[in-house]
Parts: C-alpha cells; structure tokens; sequence
C-alpha cells in the first residue's frame, strides 16, 4: 500500500489544546476543500526532514511504518494534510505502535469510519466565509463529529478558523450543533489578525462548552 506524502518531520504542535507537545508529522498530499486562507503548499516528492531524504512518491507503507517506530520522546503522531482522511485506508493500515493524532476538516465521513482508532482528533468546523458549498460542508461536517466524537479514550476537540470579519450568529449556531461531540472549541484568528468578536464569541460558547482563543504558536515561533 502507498500513499502521497508531501513531507515529513519533527515540530511542536502549533495548534489546539496540545499546542506545544512534540509530535512527528506526516503531512499527506492534497485536500477535498480550498479554503481561501490557507497557505499550504506541497512537495511532489516526499521530503523527510526527519531523515534528511527525499523519497518518491507515492510512499511505501513500510517506510512510514519504520519512522513511526523509531520516532523517539515524541506525545503522538501528527496526520495532517492537506486532507489525511483522503487517506483513510493507508492510515488504517498503519499498526499504531505511538499516539495517533488526527488533523482534519471533518467532512468525509464515510472515510471518517475508517479511522476510529485515534487517539486525539483535532477536528475543523468551517465558517461560510472560507469555503463554497458551506450548508453542505457543514452537514457532513456534523456527520463526522458524531463518528468521531469525544469519548473517554478519545480526545476531541473543534478548530473554528476565524477571519477579521465573520457570522457571530451562525458560527455561534454551528458550535452548538456539535457541542455534544467535542471536549472543546478553540478560536483561531487568521495570522496576523484578530477582531473582537472573537473574544465575544468565546464568551458566547462558554454558556455551553469549554472555548479557548489559541493562535497558531508554530508560526510565532518561525518553525514547520
């Protein structure tokens, strides 16, 4: 089995309620959306900084599975993307010998079945400001918390990516629809900006959910 890996390597984790752990990232090639703010870009082939080697993609099982074992002093296994869940039968390959952590925009939901197995979901709820065809991301967004919710061996939490300007009411409605399924939201400015409203959305949520407004750190820092 193989998959497109645009890269690999060693960071803290920039985001969410873990921000800071040291994890290993592998950073999956593509995504199913196309978020206006998002600055990811892609290698056509696999860079592994972890090793200091490029690899052709697609990627071998085998040789993710031999990184994931040796990673050392690490809290878990970073799947980010792009999309990772497009990959959803690779990861569901893997043998999960450290933490898996998922990164993902939570609209795939028939992927989402395939990996209920991790053990941290950092799960994105989209505002209608960031993508097209938002009623129908947002529906199988809910899908996908319900699949992948919060339990007692899993931790689940929401993302909501925020813009200078946003739907206080919408995104205040949305939150509500899947508060059941999340252990917490967390309120990302856009780098570089931030709003008030964010701060009265906090406060707004907090009648209902824990809310924590996390900036993305990693990006402060100047590191991956």
């Amino acid at each position: 089995m193989r998959a497109k890996i645009s890269e690999i390597f060693y960071s803290i984790q920039g985001e969410g309620i873990f921000c800071g752990v040291r994890q290993l990232f592998i950073r999956f090639y593509g995504c199913n959306l196309n978020c206006y703010y998002c600055d990811t870009t892609y290698n056509e082939d696999c860079v592994n900084y972890a090793y200091d080697e490029v690899r052709k993609n697609p990627v071998e099982i085998s040789y993710v599975q031999k990184i994931i074992n040796e990673s050392e002093r690490i809290h878990s296994v970073s799947f980010t993307g792009g999309e990772p869940l497009l990959y959803a039968d690779f990861i569901a390959a893997l043998e999960k010998t450290k933490k898996f952590y998922l990164e993902s925009n939570m609209t795939l939901p028939e992927e989402a079945k395939k990996v209920r197995f991790f053990d941290i979901v950092a799960g994105d709820l989209k505002v209608r400001e960031a993508v097209k065809n938002y009623d129908e991301v947002f529906e199988r967004t809910v899908k996908c918390y319900k699949i992948l919710r919060d339990t007692r061996k899993r931790v689940t939490f929401c993302k909501i990516v925020l813009p200078p300007k946003f739907n206080f009411e919408e995104v205040l409605n949305s939150a509500m629809e899947i508060k059941d399924y999340v252990r917490c939201f967390v309120l990302q400015p856009i780098f570089g900006t931030f709003g008030e409203n964010i701060l009265k959305l906090q406060e707004a949520i907090l009648e209902f959910s824990d809310a924590r407004v996390i900036p993305q750190v990693h990006k402060y820092l100047g590191v991956r």
